[in-house]
């Protein structure tokens, strides 16, 4: 499509617009601009594929047309050819080949500027405008990337919030899985142990069947507590408050933990305080954002360690240390001996510690958790973390601004340098002048990090200029060369706009630049001999007269900058609406995977646990042996009943997990 638009305006518009330029083409001038601008157009059908080379193409038919033919005008084409392809270039290929093809575009036009100057002014216009119009092109280009580089990115990680989606279901059964096979798995297994040998021995050893019954009478209601916890954690809707596992329904799940981890643990401890577990925070080293899974990794690490101490540590005190190295991150979570401590056993049964482990490996860290040297039990976890740089990344943003900065200092030089100057000057001149342009346009480099600064620093520059010129210590000739590299100025009002604290900010930096423009006007009219006597009311007219121009030309500068400002803000409002839209539907599947876990286990695990200590509990209270054996058997098989049902409730959830994890992409 592109070739055949691009031919008909060959076509069409060719001979008109050389009429127009009163440059008649004749047969032979028409048929080579014809097909120049059709390989021309041809080769831009490939400018997304091999930019770099469509770009070749452009620039050398451009110039031999140029070069051969008396007039470009009847290949218009040719004259947008070069920066369509140089769009492309900057758009699919990085910045570094975007720059040095345009770089090279320039010397080209710059190569056929010198053959056919007609004269010492054409060339150095020819590649000033040259050079813009590429660097803007340039610009546009990059911007483009980055706005579908951003997009791209943020579709990735939707991408993978899905995928993570999907597999939160598995790890919520996983770690309910794991607590319910803690808290029930053992006792129940005990029970019927004990009951089936007691069945076996009662002709022998009858006193055997009350010991039994009494045996589960004691683990059958120390499940049942523990059964009653499980599923009023399970149970419950989210809440953002902590669980009476020590887990926060809301937590890791629910709300994936972001940078700030000092943050992330104040309110998961402050809600283990209120249950009435003494736990402190204390933060050391110099608090900095590190990546989420450092930060999740660190936030599972203490969250496992303040539920094991829950569980064998029951009202010690907890003690948890983060402390920021260089390059390190150090979690210790330490807790005194409790009552309910088993020195003997590894907490959680050992599927805790192994998942620390586990997570801490993934980011490429340490474990180390065993019992304390004086008593209890600590968790030390070593996190590596990236080094933060004080030093100024190079990448694309920094090549333009560098960019700027020597196109605000060196651009006006041409005004010097050329072979018929309009500002002559000696050496000495000459480095002078070249250092006050430098002065001038160096502030742009910090035109991101501090906008208001860099505004204040180029009109600081111009009023310095202004006061050297009226000292008589620098010629008003150079005056000139400052009117030239005024692109400083606009930068800087649109870095104002576009990075300041409000678009609103950038308004006083239009009023600004005015001000500073009437001052160099009247600084300029003021020692010009054909103005004199200048009075004060000739100070005033020309102030207003040059000023208020120069802000309101400003005033464009200031609306692109915010327009850039208002896109990025909505951007970044769009990607936390789709990430909490995540949070809310990752938060409805676990809540649901909890209620479907509650209720397998009030169906497989909850009554017969139920009936078996009601029937232990009667027979105990009196009755004939009889009785008490026939009690036996139905506490015998309603605790088989009740580990079947839990190993069966526990191979549907692994069954699940397997499925989910099989479906990963």
């Amino acid at each position: 499509m592109l070739p055949l638009v691009l031919l008909t305006v060959q076509l069409v518009a060719g001979p008109g617009l050389a009429a127009l330029l009163e440059e008649p083409a004749g047969a032979r001038e028409r048929v080579l601009g014809l097909v120049a601008g059709a390989v021309v157009a041809l080769a831009l059908c490939l400018r997304r594929e091999r930019p770099a080379a469509v770009l070749g193409v452009a620039v050398v038919a451009g110039a031999a047309v140029d070069l051969t033919l008396p007039s470009s005008a009847g290949a218009p084409v040719l004259w947008a050819a070069d920066l369509m392809a140089l769009y492309s270039l900057a758009v699919h290929r990085r910045a570094r080949t975007a720059v040095t093809g345009g770089a090279l575009a320039a010397s080209a036009a710059g190569l056929v500027a010198a053959v056919k100057a007609g004269s010492p002014l054409e060339l150095p216009a020819v590649i000033l405008i040259t050079a813009v119009c590429y660097a803007a092109v340039i610009a546009f280009g990059r911007l483009r990337r980055q706005r579908v580089g951003s997009r791209r990115r943020l579709v990735e990680r939707l991408d993978a919030a899905e995928r993570e989606r999907v597999l939160l279901a598995a790890a919520e059964r996983e770690r309910l899985a794991r607590d319910l096979h803690d808290v029930a798995g053992h006792h129940l297994s005990a029970v019927t142990v004990h009951t089936t040998a007691a069945l076996r021995l009662a002709d022998r050893r009858p006193e055997m069947v009350a010991e039994s019954l009494d045996v589960a009478v004691g683990m059958g209601r120390e499940v049942l507590a523990a059964l009653n916890r499980l599923v009023d954690v399970v149970a419950r809707p989210s809440e953002g408050g902590p669980s009476e596992s020590g887990q926060t329904l809301s937590g890791p799940a629910g709300n994936p933990p972001d940078a700030d981890l000092p943050g992330r643990l104040a309110p998961l401890c402050a809600g283990l305080v209120r249950l009435g577990i003494p736990v402190s925070v204390t933060v050391s080293g110099e608090s900095r954002a590190l990546p989420g899974e450092t930060v999740a990794a660190a936030y599972g690490i203490v969250q496992e360690s303040l539920t094991n101490a829950m569980r064998h540590a029951r009202g010690a005190p907890v003690t948890v240390h983060v402390e920021y190295r260089t390059g390190v991150l150090d979690v210790l979570v330490r807790n005194e001996k409790g009552e309910g401590r088993n020195d003997d056993a590894e907490p959680g049964g050992g599927r805790g510690v192994e998942g620390m482990r586990s997570r801490v490996a993934e980011v490429g860290g340490t474990l180390r958790a065993g019992p304390a040297a004086a008593g209890g039990w600590s968790v030390h976890a070593t996190l590596p973390t990236p080094t933060p740089s004080r030093r100024r990344e190079f990448g694309w943003p920094e090549l333009v601004d560098l960019t700027a900065v020597a196109v605000c200092a060196g651009l006006p030089l041409l005004a010097v340098t050329s072979p018929a100057p309009l500002v002559p000057t000696t050496p000495l001149g000459l480095a002078a002048l070249s250092g006050l342009l430098s002065a001038h346009a160096l502030a742009l480099w910090w035109r991101r990090r501090a906008p208001v600064a860099t505004l204040a620093a180029v009109a600081g520059a111009d009023v310095l200029w202004a006061g050297l010129t009226l000292a008589d210590m620098i010629p008003v000739s150079w005056l000139l060369s400052l009117a030239l590299a005024w692109t400083a100025e606009a930068i800087a009002v649109y870095s104002l706009a576009a990075y300041g604290p409000s678009a609103r900010a950038g308004l006083p930096g239009t009023a600004v630049t005015g001000a500073v423009g009437g001052l160099l006007a009247v600084t300029a009219l003021s020692t010009d001999p054909a103005e004199q006597p200048f009075t004060a009311v000739d100070a005033v007219a020309g102030f207003a007269f040059f000023g208020i121009p120069v802000a309101l030309a400003m005033l464009a500068f200031w609306g692109w900058g915010a327009a850039v400002k208002s896109g990025r803000g909505r951007s970044r409002a769009w990607e936390r609406s789709m990430a909490e839209s995540m949070a809310v539907r990752t938060d409805h599947i676990v809540r649901a995977e909890r209620s479907q876990v509650a209720a397998g286990l009030r169906d497989a695990v909850f009554e017969h646990t139920v009936r078996f200590v009601r029937a232990a509990e009667a027979a105990l209270r009196g009755g004939p042996a009889g009785e008490r054996r026939a009690a036996l058997i139905l506490v015998a098989a309603e605790a088989r009943a009740a580990l079947a049902g839990m190993r069966e409730l526990l191979e549907t959830m692994e069954r699940s997990m397997d499925a989910a994890t099989g479906a990963r992409p």
